[in-house]
């Protein structure tokens, strides 16, 4: 997802949250805290984008202003819903990664001097098949996850990202990992990395799913018949 060059990104209003966000993924939030309806009027007024930082210590009226050197990404704005005393439910969207490079103020709010930043360039004909392999894996995931959820909205959420390092972090923010193994996804620079690491995650879960599905047709016929080992 590109950005527009006249908007700055040397500075981001940071929202520390107990959540991973990656470029590309959606983030719904509902606003109600003093100082963060002041960060999003700000966002609002400033290029419409803030960062939003990792930290599993978040929790409602706590400091936790993200470390030096910390990776987060930056959120657009797509839509906002004013609602009664300031609150506001928001739309946003992932854009790219950032690195927070130091502080220009942390209060009522954090704005950040931080720097973007994308994968390393890593040409190869490995890469390449591990893309294709990782693309089929996926879309056996996607459906296979709409029928052992009965939500076929996962199946196809959207067109799969034709450019590795996209659909790796896509893929990163959808699998139900841990925050923890999320975060060290966003901070990998490179791609093959992160797709050699999700590879295995997603054939776990695939795997798991397929189960379930089995389970589910077993117990339609009240129970008769053996599940696979």
């Amino acid at each position: 997802m590109e950005i527009d060059a006249s908007q700055r990104l040397d500075e981001l209003p940071i929202f520390p949250l107990a959540t991973v966000l990656f470029p590309g993924a959606l983030l719904p939030l509902h606003i109600f805290e003093p100082r963060y309806k002041e960060m999003v009027s700000f966002a609002i007024d400033h290029g419409g984008m803030f960062g939003l930082s990792y930290r599993d210590d978040a929790a409602i009226g706590r400091e936790t202003i993200p470390e030096i050197d910390s990776v987060g990404c930056v959120a657009k704005i797509n839509a906002v819903m004013p609602l009664e005393e300031g609150k506001m439910n928001l739309i946003s969207r992932g854009v790219i990664r950032y690195r927070v490079l130091g502080f220009r103020q942390v209060s009522p709010f954090v704005v950040s001097t931080v720097e973007t930043f994308t994968d390393d360039l890593e040409p190869g004909e490995d890469l390449a098949r591990l893309f294709v392999e990782v693309v089929e894996l996926c879309k056996d995931f996607l459906s296979t996850a709409a029928r052992a959820l009965d939500e076929p909205g996962i199946a196809e959420p959207s067109p799969l990202p034709g450019d590795p390092e996209a659909l790796s972090l896509l893929i990163a923010s959808l699998l139900p990992l841990e925050n923890d193994s999320k975060q060290n996804m966003l901070e990998m620079r490179s791609t093959r990395l992160r797709l050699s690491r999700l590879r295995p995650h997603i054939t776990a879960f695939l795997t798991d799913y397929k189960r379930q599905i089995r389970m589910k047709e077993l117990s339609k016929g009240n129970g008769h018949g053996k599940l696979d080992q």
